[in-house]
């Protein structure tokens, strides 16, 4: 087990350099077709959050948007109303669920760099031209430094990072719903209607256990127990989501049931899982790139948190969101240590959270 978290390391420390680089390699160009590349090769979570802000810009300025992703987003950047071409890299991370397409070429009036890797700096950044290249560099240091840094001293909540991306492109926070970013075909409702039948008039409780960084994981026998209370509530069926990775916990809960629950595990995209939330009753997860899908898709949600700052919570009052951390602990995100926040989270704090959700309508999607 790796004892640092290097993830969250290149992203804090490289990213910054490697959007300066990138930037530099941009050529610059006489260029007025209207057209704007965003470059985002975010993870999951983050990519969710700024899409409100992505649609509203497009709204407000009538460009055409190209986008890129990391590859496991691609799916979901599709069906994105207001995109015209979508492009893969991989993200700082490097994760191994991420590809690339090789060379990106084009002409852009505008090129957003939201988010940089070595990817793009070898095989976007070159073969580009725009007319202005726009980084996030400034107002990000000063959000790292004015906003998240002083309000984990102080305890208070950060600006979000959805509102946060208003401001990168000009415009104010606002709430923009499931039903106006997205463009799904009545046959991908119908397919994701289908995986719900399990028992046609249960409520679906989707469940998401997984995080790439240990200090930021519940353990998998409050898991057990957390949906044995739960299940004695009434009719429920609890529905596993995540990658690969999440199996694991996926099989050891399940042996420690004496009722089933389901797995979609590693065998839907992102595209899918958010039809799939948008479908489904409730959320119960860890802070993580489903949550924020959770948030967007309008399924009433349970989040538990573990270190700060917390820049991806919900802007629903109704959503509960459990904190033991009080919005600090940034020495957890880069090393591990024993008894970390999270684990002060008890399962009868989750249980209580969930019967307050329990008969609250969904938001509107």
């Amino acid at each position: 087990m790796n004892f640092f978290n290097l993830d969250y390391f290149r992203q804090i420390i490289e990213e910054p350099y490697l959007v300066r680089r990138c930037a530099s390699k941009i050529k610059r160009t006489e260029c007025a077709n209207n057209a704007v590349l965003v470059v985002a090769p975010c993870l999951v979570g983050e990519f969710v959050a700024m899409l409100p802000a992505l649609f509203d810009f497009s709204e407000r300025t009538d460009k055409t948007i190209d986008l890129m992703v990391t590859s496991p987003l691609k799916s979901l950047a599709e069906r994105i109303v207001c995109v015209r071409n979508v492009f893969v890299a991989k993200s700082v991370a490097g994760r191994a669920n991420e590809s690339t397409s090789g060379a990106v070429s084009g002409t852009y009036e505008e090129v957003f760099l939201i988010r940089a890797s070595r990817d793009v700096l070898q095989n976007v950044a070159p073969f580009i031209s725009a007319s202005k290249v726009t980084t996030a560099l400034q107002r990000m240091t000063r959000y790292a430094l004015c906003d998240l840094l002083k309000n984990t001293v102080l305890r208070r909540r950060p600006t979000q990072w959805r509102d946060f991306v208003f401001s990168l492109f000009d415009g104010r926070p606002k709430d923009i719903f499931f039903k106006d970013i997205f463009n799904f075909t009545k046959e991908e409702y119908e397919t994701i209607i289908s995986r719900l039948r399990i028992g046609a008039k249960n409520k679906k409780i989707l469940i998401h256990t997984g995080a790439s960084w240990p200090m930021m994981r519940w353990d998998k026998e409050k898991w057990a127990l957390l949906l044995k209370d739960i299940h004695a509530l009434g009719e429920l069926d609890f529905i596993f989501i995540g990658q690969e990775k999440e199996r694991e916990d996926y099989a050891y809960i399940a042996s420690r049931l004496d009722f089933p629950v389901f797995s979609l595990i590693g065998q839907i995209d992102t595209a899918e899982l958010l039809l799939l939330m948008n479908a489904a009753d409730y959320f119960i997860g860890i802070d993580s790139g489903p949550a924020n899908m959770a948030h967007l898709a309008g399924l009433r949600s349970i989040v538990l948190y573990g270190p700060g700052p917390h820049i991806y919570m919900s802007q629903d009052p109704n959503d509960i969101m459990l904190d033991k951390s009080g919005g600090r602990g940034l020495y957890q995100r880069f090393f591990l240590k024993k008894h970390g926040f999270i684990e002060r989270i008890t399962v009868e704090e989750v249980y209580g959270a969930f019967c307050k959700i329990w008969n609250n309508p969904k938001k509107n999607k």
